[in-house]
């Protein structure tokens, strides 16, 4: 619905204030570290010009491209195009290349030609997941070296992190950033000066949205009402970057994005000329039993586990942390450990890297290798596989699943198999995703993900069942109400779920420390280093550990499992809690 100019003018203006507000923090925060630590601006040096990063991007991705193959040759196809595009006025754009079709280095390497063209001062890298970042960080650091990415989110091991890497952190000044849609977006929207320091520094910037179908369909007219004012005002160019592009222009009844350009030439010859597997739909979508029929609901599972066990290599993508643990078991009791792994997000996040690595171990020597994942793995994450199996959902995700099959081409065709999953995705887009492909099933039972224009048609079915200001953010933006924005607007909802410290790896050795910082710096320190060994757990089941004495009394501000109750993290599936009873026993979990 378009807005009354009056509205619109007041948001304009509110937006102006934060930037406002950014550079006057951002000075106030230097001239303070200028006075008190007279060393400190000079660490903050250092970083390559755009100019010589681009060089650095261009050599490596000729050394890349010297041996032909379809694939490459595709790649090829992608890069001269973002180099060709990035001579185009600064404005928005969108990247559209199908999965494996080398977004994350073409992306970059348009970028930065287009910043050096227009002299703009830095690329920002935004990515839905943590998981990606660290592997698109990993690469951006062999291209221009380990101390030119600053790698800013949540979950970075800042004991890994170099002082300059620190102080960039807190500002963004440097020429390459990698961040989550989660800080970008919530610094976008805050009241606190620590987050909003940043915002001027994205004025005269490329912002690149990686995998933006991810983007919250309840949040989406703030944000991209707030991508509207970077372009228009602030001299920032935005590259919309997936393989399935989420429908996000402008149209009658939906406030998009205006005037995107498309980098890739001719979008549906590259998906024609990397398609890499054949998708087998369900010969028919059926309901899933009543929850309440364990014995169907297990029935159903076996099933499923004897498709997949036909095949050695093979991932299955499931859509609940519960789904995943069921599935593991069965596999676990026809093959045993060795050759299945698990992953899902109530492990967490450094034993979901420890398990990355040892699937890609695996999968480069001679063997079985059996994959059960949540859909965490399905989004950018470099992984190989000649079978897929993912439970119907939303066709975004399907076409990230197939993505990770046959991925480099090696075959002649890889294999997605969609089955009918027997429980339900979770509520809210998962939920309106799957609906709208069930629709779109029964009305074209073959449907082709390769095909550009089905996924315009999906997210436009997908956003007519939401509300894409659900929190009503516009409202109090036009009414210069920052608090009460910075309160509403929240990247992921976790109402039900709480953060918990687990007992697993360098976190037994960190948490004694906790009981006596030395300084609120160091306790802020400390639970940064924490926060790649915590899980979002239902927040009933932490009241009831908190009653139990599970949850460690004498440690404050997160919660902390006792290690004398480690047995509750299982090395094999994470912490032992249900997403359908909560409140469980954990008692009866370690038995």
């Amino acid at each position: 619905m378009n807005q009354p100019k009056g509205e619109a003018r007041y948001r304009a203006v509110e937006f102006w204030a934060r930037m406002v507000f950014s550079c006057l923090v951002d000075a106030d925060f230097l001239d303070t570290e200028s006075f008190m630590s007279p060393e400190t601006p000079e660490a903050r040096r250092g970083f390559k010009t755009i100019a010589t990063l681009y060089d650095a991007i261009a050599a490596y991705v000729e050394k890349m491209n010297i041996e032909s193959s379809s694939v490459n040759d595709a790649r090829s196809v992608v890069l001269q195009d973002c180099l060709r595009a990035a001579e185009m006025r600064p404005g928005v754009f969108s990247l559209t290349v199908p999965t494996g079709g080398g977004k994350t280095l073409s992306s970059m390497a348009f970028a930065l030609k287009h910043a050096l063209t227009h002299d703009l001062r830095r690329v920002i890298v935004v990515l839905p997941f943590t998981s990606i970042i660290e592997q698109n960080a990993e690469v951006y650091r062999k291209v221009f070296g380990a101390d030119q990415v600053i790698e800013h989110h949540s979950q970075t091991d800042i004991e890994a992190t170099d002082n300059r890497s620190r102080l960039a952190s807190e500002n963004w000044d440097a020429p390459v950033i990698v961040t989550t849609t989660v800080q970008f977006f919530e610094s976008l929207f805050s009241n606190r000066p620590s987050a909003c320091r940043k915002l001027h520094n994205i004025a005269r910037s490329v912002v690149v949205l990686d995998e933006a179908q991810a983007l919250p369909a309840n949040l989406l007219h703030p944000i991209l009402d707030a991508l509207s004012q970077l372009t228009a005002h602030y001299g920032t160019s935005i590259v919309i970057s997936t393989a399935t592009q989420p429908a996000l222009g402008e149209r009658p009844g939906f406030p998009g994005l205006r005037d995107a350009r498309e980098i890739v030439r001719d979008p549906n010859s590259l998906f024609e000329r990397l398609r890499r597997v054949r998708v087998h739909w369900p010969r028919k979508v059926i309901s899933p039993p009543n929850r309440d029929d364990a014995d169907a609901i297990q029935r159903q599972w076996t099933d499923i586990a004897e498709r997949v066990a036909r095949h050695e290599r093979v991932l299955a993508i499931v859509h609940r942390r519960d789904d995943a643990r069921v599935l593991t078991g069965i596999l676990d009791e026809a093959f045993g450990h060795h050759e299945t792994f698990h992953l899902s997000a109530l492990m967490c996040a450094e034993h979901r890297a420890l398990i990355l690595g040892l699937i890609r171990e695996a999968l480069r020597n001679d063997g079985p290798v059996r994959v059960v994942s949540t859909q965490l793995i399905e989004a950018g994450v470099d992984i190989d596989f000649p079978v897929v199996f993912r439970a119907l959902g939303g066709l975004d995700s399907i076409a990230q699943s197939a993505g990770r099959c046959n991925r480099e081409g090696w075959l002649a065709e890889g294999r997605v198999e969609i089955f009918v999953a027997p429980t339900m995705p979770p509520m809210g887009v998962p939920r309106s995703a799957y609906d709208v492909m069930t629709t779109m099933l029964n009305s074209r039972p073959k449907l082709s993900i390769d095909d550009p224009a089905l996924f315009d048609e999906f997210f436009r079915r997908l956003f007519l069942l939401k509300n894409t200001d659900a929190k009503h953010i516009q409202e109090l933006r036009a009414g210069l109400k920052f608090a009460d924005v910075a309160e509403a607007f929240r990247m992921i909802e976790d109402g039900w779920t709480e953060p918990v410290v687990v007992p697993y790896g360098k976190s037994v050795d960190i948490l004694p420390q906790l009981r006596n910082p030395e300084n609120p710096g160091h306790l802020r320190r400390l639970i940064r280093m924490l926060r790649r060994y915590m899980v979002n757990a239902p927040k009933r089941a932490v009241a009831q550990w908190k009653a139990m004495g599970v949850i460690d009394p004498g440690i404050s501000p997160v919660a902390v499992i006792d290690p004398t109750f480690a047995s509750l993290y299982d090395e094999r599936f994470g912490l032992l809690v249900t997403e359908d009873a909560p409140a469980a026993n954990p008692r009866s979990l370690m038995a």
